[in-house]
């Protein structure tokens, strides 16, 4: 596709690689495959954070190289945050949601920031046809309509987690939705979702996340040479941040019951490091002996990535809360079986008992039974097999950025008058 003159794309994001996370990678993902193909150019305003902890504690890792860089195509500019309004919205956003007082998810949305002045002002001034950010709750959202009602459309990508009422039900939220050109959903429960809380339906679209199964490449049997893991011993591995509501905890208390069932297994902990790490690794350490079976690898590189889920025998991610899930796409693309939590997103993205399994948050008992299934080889080929299927049919990712391209085109095209995406 060629366009000339290309559509100048501004995306706003909270943090971008190599900051480790499902909206992060996909947004990465998204702007390369919109230069590749052609028609675009993309600029992405960002923080210099590497979790979200550093919204608000100054202590927090900060990535190398602020500034502005150029990435496969991309110009990624990286913003500081200002961490000094945090000790004093801590309390007041608590007190304030505790009493339901007006305004209450204002101050929330403050607290959990990023607040970045210089990143606001970025989007004043630099030249865009069209902005897009991702993705709620976080406070830079606000930011993409910073030009006032004559600036460049807006399209916003949501990702909520619908079972997370403190974080997400929030009336800005809603508002900003119907101030927007579309918003994108990534599933149909999400965009009911919006729309059951006040979201006009003509402005929410539904998009899901697409990976191409042939792009990650890892080095066979080089996590296993690393960590010294047998070559058929029985590896668990865990993708993603490092936080209570991804089930870590579940997964941990569970190995030593998995090893009682299968004395070879492993537990493979990988993702970016949060302030839960060092509860995590004292979580680790009390297990004894099981302990010993267990490696926490925290901010792995894409290749490290790529080798924990090539050499992974299943993937576990028993979350309390997601979107969507990327980490299942990744994992099926190794044609890996998956076990997810019981959000509702993911009973969309998952078949229970055909394309992966589901299990109840915190259930530590369901847990082991599913990880028991797994440890059949029967059992974890019919599902690794039928995952990446479901992959290569419904989740390509040329599929999604046709969409995006698509509606990213028309809105620069109904620019001004105040048109709906489903109009």
């Amino acid at each position: 596709m060629t366009v000339d003159p290309p559509i100048r794309l501004l995306h706003l994001v909270h943090s971008y690689p190599p900051a480790f996370g499902g909206v992060e990678v996909s947004t990465r993902d998204l702007c390369e495959g919109l230069v590749a193909r052609g028609g675009f150019e993309v600029d992405v305003l960002t923080t210099d954070v590497s979790s979200v902890a550093g919204f608000r504690d100054a202590r927090s890792p900060r990535l190398p190289g602020a500034g502005t860089e150029e990435r496969n195509g991309v110009r990624v500019h990286r913003y500081p945050v200002d961490t000094r309004w945090a000790t004093l919205l801590r309390p007041m956003q608590r007190i304030a949601y505790g009493l339901g007082l007006p305004r209450n998810d204002k101050l929330r949305t403050l607290y959990d920031g990023p607040i970045s002045p210089m990143m606001r002002k970025a989007v004043v001034t630099h030249p865009a046809d069209v902005i897009c950010a991702a993705s709620f709750p976080l406070h830079h959202m606000q930011y993409a309509f910073a030009r006032g009602p004559c600036g460049p459309p807006v399209v916003l990508v949501a990702a909520v987690h619908t079972n997370d009422p403190r974080g997400f039900a929030r009336n800005s939220i809603i508002d900003l939705v119907n101030r927007s050109f579309a918003t994108v959903a990534h599933t149909r429960h999400e965009h009911d979702w919006l729309v059951e809380r006040g979201a006009d339906r003509r402005r929410v679209v539904v998009i899901g996340h697409g990976l191409d199964p042939d792009v990650i490449h890892p080095t066979p049997g080089a996590l296993r040479r690393r960590l010294g893991i047998g070559a058929r011993d029985f590896v668990i591995a865990f993708l993603g941040q490092h936080a209570p509501h991804k089930g870590i905890g579940t997964i941990v208390r569970a190995f030593p019951k998995a090893l009682a069932l299968r004395s070879d297994s492993w537990l493979v902990i990988g993702g970016a490091r949060t302030s839960f790490t060092a509860e995590l690794e004292r979580t680790v350490a009390a297990l004894g002996p099981a302990g010993d079976r267990v490696r926490i690898l925290p901010d792995l590189t894409e290749p490290e990535k790529a080798d924990v889920l090539g050499d992974c025998d299943v993937f576990v991610s028993p979350s309390q809360r997601e979107s969507f899930g990327i980490t299942t796409l990744e994992a099926w693309a190794f044609g890996k079986p998956v076990i997810v939590g019981d959000a509702p997103s993911q009973h969309e993205v998952v078949d229970g008992g055909r394309t992966g399994l589901i299990v109840p948050f915190g259930d530590v008992e369901a847990l082991l039974c599913a990880l028991a299934r797994t440890m059949d080889d029967t059992i974890r080929s019919r599902l690794g097999d039928a995952g990446r299927r479901c992959l290569v049919e419904q989740h390509g990712r040329r599929t999604v950025e046709d969409q995006y391209a698509a509606l990213f085109q028309t809105a620069v095209g109904r620019s001004g008058d105040h048109a709906t995406a489903s109009m």
